[in-house]
């Protein structure tokens, strides 16, 4: 079994005006993958407002996914928006979080992967606003060759 590590090495700040709604590469989250199948956690530390909403997918760089299932998770204060999704197209959105105050969430599943490659994580406002929707460094992928 191999597993990767990777983490969040500069703050992402998507608002109105820079990146907005725009799915943007988080970096450091990129992972390089062999064909075949990975179980993976996302967590994603950070803070967005009810105003923009925040939005994650992954970013498939020659990698082909053949399959996917996931279960994404937007924890805020007092409540938890939970997301299914098992399409393998690029920039798919594995959380889509409209209108919540979300400070931290979590992605698991597996994926099988037909053609190598690398996948990033990105981020984006749900909806484009002048408030801030943030990753905070130390934000964590990792990918486990099953």
């Amino acid at each position: 079994i191999q597993a990767m590590t990777v983490k969040c090495s500069t703050q992402l700040d998507a608002v109105t005006g820079t990146t907005g709604t725009t799915l943007t590469s988080v970096a450091g989250m990129v992972v390089t993958v062999l064909p075949g199948t990975y179980v993976f956690h996302v967590n994603i530390p950070g803070v967005t407002t009810a105003n923009a909403g925040s939005k994650y997918a992954f970013k498939y760089t020659t990698a082909v996914a053949g399959s996917i299932e996931s279960i994404g998770r937007a924890y805020t204060a007092s409540a938890v928006a939970v997301t299914h999704n098992t399409t393998t197209t690029d920039q798919t959105l594995l959380v889509d979080n409209a209108a919540g105050v979300v400070i931290d969430t979590d992605i698991d599943g597996t994926i099988v992967i037909t053609t190598g490659g690398t996948i990033t994580l990105q981020a984006a406002q749900h909806t484009a606003h002048a408030d801030t929707e943030s990753v905070y460094v130390g934000a964590s992928m990792t990918f486990t060759r099953m």
